[in-house]
């Protein structure tokens, strides 16, 4: 590392916890992906931390030394930048403006000799952000703060290892998440999406071919051994069909098992490819914009929602549909056909999200025009979540489309059951389905859903307490089916089973509670020099039902509840 660049210190931040409506926070602000998928799934819903991974990613990608925090509370911050930093970073979103705003003038008052960068999609907010940072990336990152500490810009891009822990009912997914960054930005251009308009509907492909993506896994298993899970970060994954099918031929070429990949694709990207060829390529889990009928968007254009969805689960891969509501075209009753539309479906899980307008999208200039902007939520960025309506609708009003929003949630629940379980179907019938197909690596990703669903039998009866009637006749018979398949419960499963309703009756008292609902803290170096002398430590956890569930299941590796609805 050349001299100069050893001599300053950057610091990146994500905005400060605590979360919840208590703290200002909307209903659809959190720091778990999850949050926006499962809120009213109540036990049933997965938990983990989702980093703000742009920051390691920019970090990763300078050769100036950098501190990256991930959800400090404000005396962890300010304890930080009392150290010296001569560059504090902070991503937040519009959601998050009134957390950025305490820790900017946190800044200026306990280190004002650092210069402020403020990053993230909450940039677009516009002139009205200005004050508060002395340097603005709208744009990407990694280019920008090259650009402003005068580092060589041509500097080929490194993937920083990423890594997401999990938990589901209180206890950790042994499996853990890679995360890949294949690109940014979205060509679509729907005209609501902060994306796409924020990246001026470019494509930034950070992993250009099939081969680089490839390789991108391969060096994060390499980091990480055993590694099988991965999410590739980009907003529609295989749109660029010539770069999935190279990644599809450099899957074939090589020798990786079969892996599990999460992506974000489209109707038209999946259309060009067979749900088999996804599988192969690893994709067991796919989030689709459902949008609403006559949304017309180009993206939906391709094999129907029927077709597609029904070739998608009959392959193993899980699907999370994304039905937005709030078109002026749309009514309480043309919202509820649509949404009855998507429960044939049977989507694996669902997000159900209040149509807005980012401040750099077409939507928002449109509806400004128009003069139909409210202050409620645009005189209020914390309600600019995706569960507020802020302008004038036609056809309903700002506090009947905010019960339909959250009825959809509830509803969903009630008629196809915890996604979890859902998922569990899903790999039944890819195990069911491909056993016999004529590709080695299909028929491997059946062997791994046969095992992962024989798992996910353990938590089928110990759940069927906290569903109503209709969802447990389903679950009944649907356990009937998981043994069928893949084989009665041993005795050690026996065992593991067991402890299945202490593990929920422990999260249903938490969530009760409000016991351990925020993210940990994380603070994670780059080209930091360390003082001689300081040895990290490892913290060990206290005993606990956790361990002791984890010292019984140790005698036969894989039985743990924590692999029992782990990936594929």
């Amino acid at each position: 590392m050349e001299e100069k660049y050893k001599n300053r210190k950057i610091l990146f931040t994500s905005v400060c916890r605590p979360f919840g409506s208590k703290y200002g926070d909307g209903d659809g602000t959190s720091y778990e992906g999850s949050h926006q998928l499962m809120w009213a799934q109540g036990l049933f819903r997965s938990r983990g931390t989702t980093e703000q991974w742009s920051l390691d990613f920019i970090a990763e990608n300078l050769l100036t030394p950098t501190t990256c925090l991930h959800y400090p509370t404000m005396r962890q911050f300010i304890s930080e930048i009392k150290k010296g930093y001569d560059y504090v970073g902070i991503a937040f979103v519009a959601p998050t403006f009134h957390k950025m705003v305490p820790m900017v003038e946190a800044v200026r008052r306990y280190a004002p000799e650092s210069k402020i960068v403020l990053g993230g999609y909450g940039t677009s907010l516009g002139e009205k952000i200005d004050a508060y940072g002395d340097y603005i990336c709208r744009g990407e990152g990694v280019a920008f703060m090259r650009k402003l500490l005068g580092e060589p810009m041509d500097r080929p891009i490194r993937q920083p290892v990423i890594i997401q822990n999990q938990s589901l009912f209180s206890l950790p997914l042994l499996e853990k998440t890679g995360y890949v960054i294949a690109g940014l930005g979205c060509p679509n251009g729907c005209d609501f999406c902060v994306t796409s308009h924020f990246f001026k509907r470019e494509h930034i492909k950070f992993l250009p071919d099939g081969p680089s993506i490839l390789r991108a896994i391969q060096d994060l298993r390499e980091a990480v051994p055993d590694l099988g899970s991965f999410w590739i970060n980009d907003e529609d994954f295989l749109l660029d069909e010539k770069r999935g099918r190279g990644f599809l031929e450099a899957i074939r070429e090589s020798d990786m098992p079969p892996i599990s990949l999460s992506v974000f694709s489209s109707v038209k990207a999946l259309s060009q490819f067979k749900a088999s060829e996804l599988v192969e390529m690893g994709i067991d889990w796919v989030w689709v914009g459902y949008e609403g009928h006559r949304a017309g968007y180009s993206k939906m254009i391709g094999k129907s929602y029927e077709e597609l969805f029904a070739d998608l689960h009959s392959h193993g891969i899980s699907v999370m549909a994304s039905m937005i509501i709030g078109f002026d075209y749309q009514t309480p009753e043309i919202i509820q056909e649509e949404f009855d539309a998507l429960m044939s479906l049977r989507p694996t899980l669902c997000q159900f999200l209040i149509y807005g307008a980012a401040h750099c999208t077409p939507a928002y200039t449109r509806l400004n025009q128009e003069g139909r902007l409210t202050d409620r939520v645009y005189a209020n960025h914390s309600r600019q979540d995706g569960f507020y309506l802020g302008f004038e609708h036609p056809h309903i009003g700002a506090g009947e489309m905010e019960a339909i929003q959250r009825r959809l949630y509830h509803d969903a629940f009630e008629r196809l059951g915890p996604s979890v379980l859902r998922v569990v179907e899903d790999w039944l019938s890819g195990a069911e389905n491909l056993q016999d197909h004529p590709a080695p690596r299909v028929r491997a990703k059946a062997q791994k859903y046969l095992h992962a669903a024989h798992r996910g039998a353990l938590a089928v009866r110990p759940s069927m307490r906290y569903v109503n009637s209709h969802v447990y006749e389903w679950m009944e018979a649907f356990y009937e089916r998981l043994i069928h398949v893949t084989g009665q419960l041993n005795r050690m499963e026996r065992i593991t089973g067991a402890l299945v309703p202490l593990a929920l009756a422990l999260t249903n008292f938490k969530l009760r509670h409000g016991i351990a609902q925020q993210p940990r803290f994380t603070r994670k170096e780059f080209r930091m020099k360390r003082p001689k002398g300081i040895i990290e430590r490892a913290q060990h956890a206290p005993h606990s039902m956790r361990s002791l569930f984890h010292k019984i299941c140790s005698k036969e590796p894989g039985l743990t509840l924590s692999l029992l609805l782990g990936r594929s």
